[in-house]
């Protein structure tokens, strides 16, 4: 049988949400808060960052459920969302992630098609991940991979973190043969016996950036709060693994994998700013008046490089800053260098949360695109399509432009389309040209590609994009195939 939400210990989570509000109060310093409940930016405060166009949709941004909470948001054309739930009908009753999308953030969110939300993962019968919850959704190279924190019931019973991947992030399947890729240290005893959950991803130059929390942890508070950070190009944190420790950044081992936090706090969610080159955590706020807004740099976890926000909105639990399909923040719909859009969904409601709700602003860095450098405004629209009056159609991949004649492919590339000045145009280096009816060329056990005027082959994922541009296929040798030095592959953003 679920255990009723209401109760003070919940599988799976923290022990209550009240001890992390209280975490968070006891362990901030919150210097120069911004953003304002009606929507005029804040005076510049010890060096915070400005902020104006506040938004909001405080409820109904989906039918309600039992309870709701801990969402991942995607902007992919439309807003793609994860959350924590509870569906009846699943494999065990308990914990499931669901999923729906909506043209706006404020929703509603519902079933491609229409209708309500969809189960897309739950837990196993007899495994460690009975109840799943907290997901955290990348895509990478058309994969998308879920962080997600599992627990069964009995004891002990504590959370453990697991991925899986999935095509088209509807259909998933375990990675780590099914088994955690991170469980509790086990290195401190404490009250608080929630284990190591509540994953976080980043992908960045690479690398999978993961937070989590690890109540066990010799790096936690005595309350449990605290946030780990590791990174590693293998999604399945297996191998190569690095973790930040109070000397930066060290190849991971048994005594420095949890020895040191670089964030006091419980359920966070981060993204990494382009324009700031750092990341942005978003956690939660003093008296649950909002989610608190924290930077860390690029390089160095432990410098803040700029001070401390404040996103009003009611909170509870769980925030998901809504980005780009890398985990990277997104850009706003005319292209905006100098604004970065902050969109955050979390539950509002108390215990049991019972409904979602949309806040967020526009940052203001005080920078254009002319002020940025090539390489940070190629970046910065990474996976976009840009619009530009008298220029072609194009996506941007690899830090390139992919300058397209074919409306069909254009669209079916990217389904984040913004508006952008010539000038901006202009400074994403250029890659090359794709026009109709360019024939591709495949080899055996190769993928067709474009052999484009750069000289490079550009493979296709799938060949629903051969058919769109009219193009015909001729086969090659293996030999002639390889010698091409290879472009960024094209793929659809959805399946």
């Amino acid at each position: 049988m679920r255990p009723n939400r209401t109760v003070a210990v919940l599988p799976g989570r923290p022990r209550t949400r009240r001890r992390r509000r209280l975490a968070l109060l006891a362990t901030l310093l919150l210097t120069g808060y911004v953003g304002s409940t009606a929507g005029i930016a804040a005076a510049d405060v010890s060096g915070a960052l400005p902020t104006d166009a506040y938004r909001s949709h405080p409820s109904g941004l989906i039918s309600r459920n039992v309870y709701d909470y801990a969402p991942s948001v995607m902007a992919d054309g439309p807003y793609r969302m994860w959350w924590c739930s509870q569906l009846t009908g699943g494999t065990v009753p308990g914990d499931d992630i669901l999923y729906a999308e909506s043209t706006s953030p404020g929703g509603p969110f519902r079933a491609p098609g229409g209708g309500q939300p969809w189960r897309v993962f739950d837990g196993t019968a007899s495994g460690w991940d009975q109840h799943t919850c907290d997901p955290s959704v990348v895509r990478v190279d058309g994969a998308y991979y879920m962080y997600y924190g599992g627990s069964r019931d009995g004891s002990p019973a504590l959370t453990q973190i697991g991925v899986a991947t999935s095509t088209d992030g509807i259909q998933w399947r375990r990675l780590n043969q099914g088994q955690p890729i991170i469980g509790p240290a086990f290195e401190v005893d404490r009250a608080n016996r929630y284990g190591a959950g509540q994953p976080s991803v980043v992908h960045l130059d690479g690398l999978f950036y993961l937070l989590f929390t690890d109540t066990t942890a010799s790096g936690a508070l005595d309350n449990g709060a605290g946030q780990f950070a590791w990174r590693s190009a293998d999604p399945t944190f297996q191998s190569g693994v690095d973790v930040f420790t109070a000397t930066g950044w060290q190849p991971r081992t048994a005594d420095n994998d949890r020895s040191f936090s670089v964030l006091n706090g419980f359920s966070v969610d981060w993204q990494y700013s382009d324009v700031l080159r750092a990341f942005i955590v978003a956690s939660n706020g003093p008296n649950s008046t909002g989610s608190v807004l924290e930077f860390l740099d690029r390089d160095d976890l432990r410098v803040h490089p700029y001070p401390n926000g404040l996103l009003r909105g009611t909170y509870t639990e769980g925030p998901a800053l809504i980005s780009k399909p890398d985990k990277h923040a997104a850009v706003t719909s005319q292209g905006e260098c100098g604004r970065i859009p902050i969109d955050v969904i979390q539950s509002t409601a108390n215990e049991p949360p019972h409904t979602l709700g949309h806040f967020g602003f526009d940052l203001l860095t005080g920078s254009t695109c002319g002020q940025l450098t090539n390489s940070q405004v190629a970046a910065l629209f990474n996976g976009y399509g840009i619009e530009s009056p008298g220029l072609p159609a194009t996506y941007i991949t690899g830090g390139q432009r992919l300058q397209i004649q074919q409306l069909g492919v254009y669209t079916a590339l990217t389904g984040n389309r913004v508006n952008v000045s010539s000038q901006t145009f202009h400074q994403i280096p250029y890659g090359a040209s794709l026009h109709t009816g360019v024939p591709a060329i495949t080899a055996a056990g190769r993928p067709a590609g474009y052999v484009l005027d750069d000289g490079r082959l550009w493979p296709v994922a799938d060949n629903r994009l051969i058919t769109a541009n009219g193009s015909s296929t001729t086969t090659v040798s293996i030999g002639r195939y390889d010698s091409y030095p290879k472009g960024p592959t094209l793929r659809p953003a959805r399946p």
